[in-house]
Order: C-alpha cells, then structure tokens, then sequence
C-alpha cells in the first residue's frame, strides 16, 4: 500500500512539474569600450583634451554623481581636475603646457595592473610628479617602486580615495637619484597613472614632458620617430635609459633604423646590464643620419626602455621622453589642427591614413616601405585615423611654439566582453500551450 501512494505521488509531481513553466538559460554576450580618464592641470599648466568628436560625453572625474555630458566641441579645455571620458573606440589626446616653456602631450587611458614609467628623475632640478586618478566609486590602493642607478627601493603603498586624484612627487620615492624607473601596481580600484616629468634649474626653466607608460617588459623594444634636428639652428640630443627587470644579469643590443640604413653603433652591440640598476648611454657620439630614425634593442632578458631627448632651437628649450610601443590594427583620434610627423617602423610598413579637414573634406594616403617610413601630417586635419596592415610599430612628434612632444600610438582601450543569461520565452508561456 505505501509503495502505490508513493509511486502516485511521484506521478502527479512529475505532471506539475511538467506543467509549470520552464526557463533555459542562455547567455549573451555584449561587449563595450571602457570610459578613460585624462589627468588635469598639473601645477599650472594648461590642459586640454582632444576628444575624438564632440557628441562625446566628459564629465569630473570629482563629480561622481554627475551625468555625462556632451561639450559639443572637440577640444575641451580641463580646470578642475581629472575628467572621465565616455568609452569610445577612439584615442582622446590630453595635452599639457606652459606658455613659452614646455609642452606635452598624453593619451588618456585606464592602466593595466602593473606599468612602468621609463623617465623622470629625482635630483635636485626635479619636479616630476606621478598622478594618480581614482575613477573608481570605492578606495583604490597601489604600490609605488623606484629603480634608479642606485637600485630599487621599498614599494611606497599609497591609497587613492573613491572618484579622486593623487599626485605624488618622484623626489620624495629615491631622493637624489638621477635615473629613475617607476613601477606603479595597482591593488585594487580603477586607476590611471600618469608621470609628468618637469625640471627647472633654480628659476630656470628645462622642460617637461608626459612619460608614457609601458605595460610589459619584452627582450625586444622598438621606440619610433626619435628626431635628428628641428630645422635649421636646432640642437638635438639622445640619451638612451634602460632596465632589466629580471632577477639575473642582462646584456642588450642597440640597432639604429634609419632610411639611410641599419646599423648597430660601435659599442652598442653589448651593453651589460645589472638586476634593478637603471642604466643610461649617451648617443651624442653616434652618426645617426640626417632624418627621423627609430631604435631596435634585444635583450637576453625581459628589459623596459626609453629616450631622453633634449632639444634646444631659438628660444625654446625643451626635452621629451620617446617610449617602446606595439603593433596594432587600428587607431583613431582628433589632431584640431595639430601638424605631427608620423613614423612607422616595421621589417614591412603598409598603413592606411585617412582623415577629415577642418572644412568636412575626406582624403586618405597609403604608405609603404621598408624598416622606416616618416609622414609630415599637413595643415588644418581632424579625425585621422591609421590603419596597420602590416603590424607596424608607430608614434607621433611635434614641435609647438612652446617646446617638444612624443606619443607612442596605441589604442587606448579594447573591448571588454560581458555575459548576461537571458531566459526563454516558456518562463512567461508554459510548453503545453
């Protein structure tokens, strides 16, 4: 008897269950770009982000509860701080000056968990300064880790509160150091760091530049479109810094990629490097040609680099920090009339750049060559954007009435996927309908 009222309860369970309504879990797949963060005026200079058109949202970074807001102008000029930037397939340019002094020039991002700053320096005509934006809603910690001639020194942790930025001077992390590597690792929070390297000998002023970050240490660098002159009466010097990041002796090779030819300079071909030592060679004594080359060095070890570049021409007196960058497919933003040059470098260089003028019209140039093509961009362009058939490496330099600037190219965001499950329409309607 019991054994038959269980199997009838079982068979009327089975048919209600049968009766109600079924889900199937699916998931979809949706994808967006990240919104950036632009640093704002460090000290008192002027700061500008170049948004690649003007439908583009901007908002305080401070202003946490605040709407995103379109500025219906491309060039926005930043007062009050670090600004978020609606995510968009395209770069936002942030440039920095002072009139007459220096100039320099950014590309907003969101940082990878770990970069490192091939630059600045914390002697005595230091003012560089490390900022550190919090585009978060909760605290953000990093840790903070300076290599110098001196070797590495102890991880300073610093916490950034929620939608806030922090400066923090490089003199402060390895005082009196004069070759600086800045480790910046995030923790925890949504951080974007950025190191303005400025220097002034007592009221004198040497310049400034934006050091660009690097996201990994590789045994191959390629940095792009270091310049030989600025034109006539123009003084260019190049100061090559290096790192290994590992934990054993390295040694690296220095090529030199110029349209004249390849070459590696005459004690260039093994450049000995210790564990956490910052290393820095001049290449004041090399013949580097007489047009924009760029520089090849391969390590036996996992290395980060960068150039130094003074450059004196009238009355300007400046310097700028050229960084390793990497291939890439695609890459647009807005110049407002900003005329760079352009340097590819490659075994293959194939690109594609088409722009808008300031008038609406459209053109578009292809180049090709091999190791190292240059392009003069021409007056008046907008929206440009490159694309890379052939995996070159590349980056931008210009000259403004008030100093010098590099920028590596790279995207500054990817596409970042999420999933969410979605249910079948049988959860509103049962099966047997």
């Amino acid at each position: 008897m019991r054994a038959s009222i269980a199997l009838l309860l079982f068979i009327i369970a089975a048919h209600v269950a049968h009766l109600l309504p079924q889900t199937s879990q699916i998931t979809e797949v949706t994808q967006s770009y990240p919104a950036t963060a632009c640093p704002g005026p460090i000290g008192d200079a002027k700061a500008t982000a170049l948004l690649p058109n003007k439908s583009v949202g901007v908002r305080d970074v401070a202003r946490a509860k605040t709407e995103l807001w379109e500025n219906n102008q491309g060039s926005y000029s930043i007062t009050r701080g670090a600004i978020l930037v609606a995510g968009n397939p395209s770069n936002t340019i942030t440039l920095q000056s002072r009139a007459g002094k220096w100039t320099s020039a950014a590309t907003c991002t969101i940082s990878d968990s770990v970069v490192w700053f091939v630059g600045g320096t914390a002697d005595v005509t230091s003012q560089s300064k490390i900022v550190l934006v919090n585009s978060g809603l909760s605290d953000a910690v990093v840790d903070i880790t300076s290599f110098s001639e001196n070797g590495e020194s102890q991880p300073l942790p610093a916490t950034i509160k929620a939608s806030s930025d922090k400066t923090i001077r490089i003199d402060t992390l390895d005082p009196g150091a004069s070759h600086t590597v800045i480790q910046v690792k995030t923790r925890s929070g949504r951080v974007t760091a950025y190191l303005l390297d400025e220097r002034v000998k007592g009221l004198n002023n040497v310049g400034a530049d934006f050091v660009a970050p690097v996201s990994q240490p590789s045994r191959e660098v390629i940095i792009s479109g270091l310049p030989v002159s600025f034109g006539n009466g123009s003084k260019v010097n190049h100061r090559l810094r290096l790192l290994t990041t590992g934990k054993v002796d390295a040694t690296a090779s220095v090529e030199v990629l110029s349209p004249t030819g390849v070459f590696i300079p005459v004690g260039f071909g093994g450049v000995s490097l210790s564990p956490s030592e910052v290393k820095e060679v001049s290449l004041s004594d090399v013949d580097l040609g007489k047009k924009t080359f760029a520089l090849k060095i391969v390590s036996t070890e996992p290395i980060v680099a960068g150039v130094f570049t003074e450059v004196k021409k009238g009355s300007i007196s400046d310097f700028m920090w050229s960084s390793g960058s990497q291939p890439f497919g695609k890459v647009s933003f807005n110049l407002y009339g900003l005329e760079p040059r352009f340097t590819f470098v490659g075994e293959r260089v194939q690109v594609v750049i088409s722009w808008r003028t300031n008038s609406g019209k459209t053109d578009s140039k292809v180049l090709v060559g091999e190791e190292i093509v240059s392009w003069k961009v021409p007056p008046n362009l907008r929206l440009v954007t490159i694309s890379n058939r052939s995996g070159a490496v590349a980056s931008l330099t210009w000259m403004s009435n008030d100093g010098v600037t590099h920028l590596p190219l790279n995207p500054s965001t990817n596409l970042e996927s999420a999933t969410k499950p979605l249910a079948d329409v049988t959860v509103i309607q049962p099966k047997n309908q």
